[in-house]
């Protein structure tokens, strides 16, 4: 395994003698998968199980108006003895839209506990990416004893903002943008050819999502156009753009994180912008002073180095595993 240095952290990147194409189909073609339904207030809650399902599946949570399909290239390097249950966020995939209110980040851990309840779990096991890492270390740190392990990749809290920046620009705006976003609910976004959508959704996240893997979330990310049937739309909600995603304020950031006790691995892309700050990083020295199960390590790759990269990723994440003696 040959190593590479950054900031004085190792990194890891694992020399394959298979092609990883070839070694992604034949690992993907042995693993079972099926499509579930979760019942919620607002319709369901959809899902993507891999592996059978009669032991508590590892839950995977993807990232911010991506969907499952995320997780398509890692899993299969991974998923051993438990399966994985890689859900769709409301409003993202194949999840219902919430309706008679706006998405709220406080949602989602609130999902987890319902998703919890629904499955009778005595635990959860993570493996999360961004948003998703953000809902699972905030259900970790309200609900500590109830967690099995959490691996976060790229992002866990919130960067901090310039608090008079927020409320002076940044919350107008996104109120304003959210009203406006209502009235597209009833209307077909705007489309593109089968070439153009996988250009425009690799321009949208800035290139962090490679161009090539753009196809692993369009199952699940785009629907047919009903006016235009050689053309297609993007299917997530609209308003998705414009979640108020509130950053907490550093004591309460703070209260969080010291609840942190399970087995954590925090996985940072390199070339990715997010949990780079000064803030981030303060938060995270708390958590290894505090938490001897603490796992850190930097990756090469952008902020979706999970879907690009996964031979990056998977080692790192078997050998957390290995160390606290987990089941994955």
């Amino acid at each position: 395994m040959a190593k590479l240095v950054h900031s004085a952290v190792t990194t890891y990147m694992p020399q394959l003698k298979t092609p990883l194409s070839v070694v992604f189909r034949k690992l993907n073609t042995q693993i079972p998968t099926k499509e579930i339904k979760i019942p919620v207030s607002y319709g369901h809650v959809a899902g993507k199980l891999w592996g059978n399902g009669d032991k508590q599946p590892i839950l995977a949570l993807h990232g911010w108006q991506d969907n499952a399909g995320t997780w398509d290239t890692l899993i299969p390097m991974i998923i051993k003895d438990r399966p994985i249950l890689a859900l769709d966020f409301p409003g993202h995939g194949f999840s219902s839209w919430i309706s008679g209110t706006t998405y709220n980040e406080w949602e989602w851990p609130r999902l987890i506990l319902y998703i919890k309840e629904y499955f009778k779990w005595d635990k959860v096991s993570f493996l999360s990416h961004s948003m998703g890492a953000i809902a699972a270390m905030r259900f970790a740190c309200v609900f500590p004893d109830d967690v099995d392990f959490y691996i976060a990749i790229d992002s866990f809290i919130l960067e901090g903002h310039d608090l008079n920046t927020l409320v002076d620009k940044i919350y107008p705006k996104l109120m304003q943008k959210g009203l406006i976003s209502q009235k597209w609910l009833d209307k077909e976004p705007p489309t593109y050819t089968l070439e153009e959508i996988p250009k425009t959704w690799n321009m949208a996240t800035n290139g962090s999502i490679a161009l090539e893997s753009v196809q692993h979330l369009l199952k699940r990310g785009v629907k047919q156009s009903k006016t235009d049937p050689n053309k297609y739309y993007f299917s997530r909600d609209p308003r998705l753009k414009y979640v108020l995603l509130i950053p907490e304020e550093k004591k309460m950031v703070e209260a969080l994180v010291r609840r942190l006790t399970c087995p954590m691995l925090f996985i940072k892309a390199i070339d990715s912008p997010f949990s780079s700050s000064k803030f981030s990083m303060e938060m995270r020295d708390i958590i290894q002073k505090q938490n001897d199960k603490y796992e850190f390590q930097f990756v090469p790759g952008t902020h979706h180095v999970h879907l690009n990269n996964p031979e990056v990723v998977a080692p790192i994440i078997e050998k957390f595993i290995q160390t606290y003696k987990l089941s994955m």
